[in-house]
């Protein structure tokens, strides 16, 4: 673990070379776990430098405590996760990351972050990957702020990947973030993924589909190619 400038504490993982692109890496909700530390190391062999912050400073849930999970993450404040991640963009840049080859990915909760940053922080981005992000254009609003007013501020070329099977984000919820983004004549992809449903790229959940991970996996690293290359 590594501290960030304002406190928090993050994984760090360095890749072989000397690092030139960095990654930021959003938690699901149940935390900092070793599925998403090896995150991290994925984009480290690959030649990433990658960085996931502690976002709820410590607490970590088990698959199995989900309720916990989630209770734990309708407390956690957009303006504080804002505040990690450009934390953390400051410590890739740190760790020797170019300033204009740095991205966000996230999952689940952390998809939805991760889009919320290209908001935020996008003038400080390269990409934003969004994995199964909820809540961004819901058709009733939830625990959370629905972002898709903040499509305005969008600046960065967004990736959004959805699984065809995931219940808790319904194909209108795609459609209403497509127009948004194509209304607002911003940079994005949208990928539906089949025969996958929500968590399907966590390896160590029951709600992983390897297949459709596989397939997530390749459009991501050439996203993430073609944007670092604009």
């Amino acid at each position: 673990m590594t501290a960030l400038s304002n406190g928090a504490e993050a994984w760090l993982a360095r890749p072989p070379g000397a690092p030139g692109t960095g990654v930021v890496v959003l938690m699901e909700v149940f935390g900092l776990t070793p599925w998403l530390r090896s995150v991290c190391e994925r984009f480290a062999r690959a030649g990433y430098l990658a960085l996931a912050p502690d976002l709820y400073h410590g607490d970590r849930f088990d698959y199995a405590d989900r309720d916990a999970a989630r209770a734990r993450a309708r407390l956690l404040d957009d303006d504080a996760a804002m505040t990690d991640v450009g934390a953390s963009i400051d410590a890739l840049a740190s760790e020797g990351a170019r300033d204009d080859g740095i991205a966000v990915i996230g999952f689940c909760m952390g998809g939805r972050l991760a889009f919320l940053a290209n908001a935020t922080l996008g003038h400080r981005l390269a990409a934003s990957l969004s994995f199964y992000g909820g809540g961004i254009a819901p058709s009733t609003p939830g625990a959370r702020r629905p972002l898709v007013d903040r499509v305005p501020d969008i600046v960065a070329p967004q990736l959004l990947i959805y699984g065809a099977k995931d219940a808790s984000i319904a194909a209108d919820e795609h459609g209403r973030i497509a127009q948004a983004l194509t209304a607002a004549n911003r940079r994005y992809t949208l990928a539906v993924i089949p025969d996958a449903g929500h968590g399907f790229a966590a390896e160590d959940r029951d709600t992983y589909a390897a297949d459709p991970a596989a397939a997530a996996w390749r459009i991501a690293f050439a996203f993430l190619v073609d944007a670092l290359m604009h």
